[in-house]
């Protein structure tokens, strides 16, 4: 079993390839284009609900088998199709490309694995089993969810409108004691007890006292 290292990718305007055109190709496209990547499929047929995602602008769809020469510029490559020739194809073919593969619940034919992600805005825990068992990945997501709930998303989101002005107008060590002090505790616990403005109050405070 491969030891696989941990990454978040942009994939915004990057060429993705999915073959297959199915349920889990369904699934797969949809989340690629809520991360605005460019996805070409490549399969015979497709889901009604896969092909009312095919715009020619985003998301573009070949009805044909797959061939080697599909993968052309493709970042990276998910392989969803049921038959285990085609995958075994796609898998070897990228794989002599140097190109990222992932064929959905067989490991062995990957070079990178989907963790369960856990999301509340900003914030993302991804959870890997290292392919030994999915199904206790997801457990654990669920659990991760009660622990993090939507307080985190409008926490970080406030955190996120006070970057740029802290890289610009603070200096290294204040930086450091600004964010030390608005993320020990305080500010979380008001955001989770219902009191933005006193939690934006208490941000602001702390960045006024900091100033030369």
């Amino acid at each position: 079993m491969a030891d696989y290292y941990p990454i978040f990718v942009d994939l915004e305007n990057k060429p993705v390839l999915v073959v297959g055109g199915g349920n889990v190709a369904y699934r797969k496209v949809m989340t690629l284009l809520d991360h605005r990547a460019i996805v070409y499929i490549i399969s015979p047929q497709i889901l009604p609900e896969l092909k009312a995602l095919v715009d020619s602008k985003r998301c573009f769809w070949t009805g044909k088998k797959y061939e080697r020469e599909d993968i052309k510029d493709a970042a990276i490559i998910f392989s969803c199709t049921e038959k285990d020739e085609v995958n075994s194809a796609v898998s070897q073919d990228a794989h002599k490309l140097h190109r990222l593969i992932n064929v959905v619940d067989d490991p062995e034919k990957c070079s990178f694995i989907v963790p369960s992600i856990m999301q509340q805005g900003d914030l993302k825990i991804a959870v890997s089993t290292g392919g030994s068992s999915p199904i206790v990945a997801r457990q654990i997501r669920k659990q991760l969810e009660s622990q993090y709930d939507q307080s985190y998303a409008e926490y970080l989101s406030l955190l996120r409108k006070w970057r740029n002005k802290v890289k610009t107008d603070l200096s290294l060590a204040r930086k450091e004691l600004f964010w030390d002090k608005v993320t020990n505790g305080e500010v979380l616990d008001l955001v989770k007890n219902g009191h933005l403005n006193e939690a934006k109050g208490v941000i602001e405070s702390c960045f006024r006292s900091l100033l030369d």
